[in-house]
């Protein structure tokens, strides 16, 4: 326990030099690697809780109006924590929570996204974001259910948020 002390340390003195966050909010473009498009595919928004505290919501609907019509939406909510940081880059471990419900195929899911976080501020207002998230996901599928862990590459996004 003695030699886990200074590192609890050194990560506790590494967020009192972050780029603080609190109050700010954060808009911008993303691209999620591996997907088959090179055009903004994600939109990344943040708003400052803290100094070291970033909420993540956002929000997906997507309408088919092909056949029946059906529908697809999933709200999602991630805390980012600055674990460390060095002048303007903060290192963020992530977690949250999403709900996501579609008509056809019937389906409700929920679930625990974790993930890790890169930002740089290339200038006060402008940073570069780099962010990978996994988790644990509940769905009930029609009549049956699945527990599912996932471990992605799919969700690795990279973008510039605006922050003012």
């Amino acid at each position: 326990m003695k030699k886990l002390f200074p590192l609890f340390l050194i990560l506790a003195l590494s967020t009192v030099l972050a780029v603080d966050m609190k109050g700010k909010i954060g808009m911008g473009a993303g691209w999620t690697v591996n997907s088959e498009i090179f055009a903004p595919n994600a939109v990344i928004t943040k708003y400052g809780m803290g100094e070291n505290l970033v909420l993540e919501p956002s929000l997906t609907f997507v309408y088919d109006k092909n056949g029946e019509g059906s529908y697809y939406f999933d709200l999602r909510a991630l805390f980012a924590y600055a674990l460390m940081a060095h002048e303007k880059t903060n290192f963020y471990a992530k977690a949250g929570i999403f709900f996501g419900i579609q008509k056809t195929p019937k389906l409700t899911s929920f679930g625990i996204p974790l993930g890790l976080g890169l930002e740089h501020f290339i200038s006060d207002h402008f940073a570069v974001d780099i962010s990978h998230i996994m988790g644990f996901g509940y769905t009930k599928y029609d009549e049956t259910k699945q527990m599912s862990f996932k471990i992605t590459t799919t969700n690795l996004t990279a973008g510039l948020v605006w922050y003012y």
